[in-house]
């Protein structure tokens, strides 16, 4: 009987050794495990965190490349094609019509396109008797049509006549 006892006691402890150690490699294995999900966890948080800030980003980007078309369509409508200024001497003309005085037209130059706008670089020579009249016709250039500038402004008089020379540019695309 004791012998059987004995056989009956060794039997169950070694069951019960195999299942603790089958337990303990198991709590082990699963501990490994969870600490490699926990930086798996951590890592895609991180990912997840990035990859919404970029949809923010998009989000935003596209919110501003609607406001920069409507802008774009403004500078459209100011600043003409080049094709666009074969008239210009015309547009001078009928400015200086206008304005009641009398003009001359010469082309200087032009600036080639540097960042998708161009310029073509004039010079006018206006003449009045009425010094009203040549104001005038600068406040004229600068709400004209296209967009540009007047880059340098000189007057003198003769005995009859105020005479105003005008070196600026018409802006193109």
């Amino acid at each position: 009987m004791m012998n059987r006892f004995k056989k009956r006691f060794v039997t169950e402890l070694s069951i019960s050794l195999v299942l603790i150690i089958a337990l303990f490699s198991g709590v082990l294995f699963f501990l490994g495990q969870a600490n490699d999900y926990t930086s798996k966890i951590a890592s895609d948080r991180i990912t997840l965190a990035s990859r919404t800030n970029l949809v923010d980003k998009v989000a935003e980007l596209r919110q501003q490349s609607q406001r920069a078309s409507s802008y774009l369509n403004v500078l459209y409508n100011i600043v003409p094609p080049y094709d666009r200024l074969i008239n210009l001497n015309k547009d001078f003309e009928s400015l200086a019509a206008q304005n009641k005085v009398e003009y001359s037209f010469s082309f200087v130059g032009e600036t080639p396109k540097s960042g998708g706008i161009g310029s073509i670089v004039f010079n006018l020579s206006v003449a009045s008797t009425n010094l009203n009249s040549l104001i005038s016709f600068v406040k004229s250039i600068q709400d004209f049509r296209y967009l540009s500038s007047i880059d340098n402004l000189s007057m003198k008089s003769n005995a009859e006549k105020l005479i105003m020379d005008i070196r600026g540019r018409i802006f193109y695309r």
